[in-house]
């Protein structure tokens, strides 16, 4: 597997969709914010998207698909996508820290 293109980035916006999963916790979400929060989902798959290689890219778009467009999303159904992205992220990142131990390893 190769490693994600922008680690730095990746690292950011993981940051920031696990930040937002925890607000979500604390606090209801109105139309307004939930609103939001599509939004800035959408967003940050895309910047996710666009900085993975190839074969990262196509596990990420059969996994985290963004919000259908038009049709208002629950609370829930934003908690399980940011909770998904976080996961996929969170994995992402073991699978580079992985692959790197057993390049040391073997160097």
């Amino acid at each position: 597997m190769s490693r994600p293109a922008d680690p730095a980035t990746l690292t950011r916006l993981g940051s920031m969709v696990a930040q937002l999963l925890e607000e979500m916790h604390t606090a209801p979400l109105d139309g307004p914010g939930r609103d939001r929060l599509r939004d800035v989902h959408s967003r940050a798959l895309g910047e996710v998207r666009d900085r993975l290689p190839t074969e990262l890219r196509g596990e990420l778009d059969r996994l985290a698909r963004p919000p259908e467009p038009g049709r208002p999303a629950s609370g829930a159904e934003l908690r399980i996508m940011q909770a998904q992205l976080v996961g996929w992220l969170e994995g992402v990142f073991a699978g580079a820290a992985f692959a790197d131990a057993l390049g040391d390893g073997h160097a």
